[in-house]
């Protein structure tokens, strides 16, 4: 019953949104690495640094834009 999610879709508190950041984060890394890395290897590693890249950049524009909002006369 896979159509039955859209119908009811599943209420996330404002708490939960965030940690969807992680998986999203983890898969586009691990496949952008998958294409650019020389040798399978370093995968685990590459994948690790640009997923804090990631989240650094994310948690630096929501600060920005936060700042912005909050503090723009």
């Amino acid at each position: 019953m896979i159509g039955q999610l859209f119908v009811n879709p599943q209420i996330l508190s404002f708490d939960t949104i965030p940690w969807l950041l992680l998986p999203l984060c983890a898969s586009v890394a691990v496949i952008y690495k998958t294409i650019r890395v020389r040798s399978l290897r370093q995968l685990p590693a590459q994948a690790g640094i640009l997923i804090l890249f990631m989240l650094g950049g994310l948690f630096a524009l929501g600060a920005g834009l936060w700042a912005t909002h909050e503090y723009w006369p």
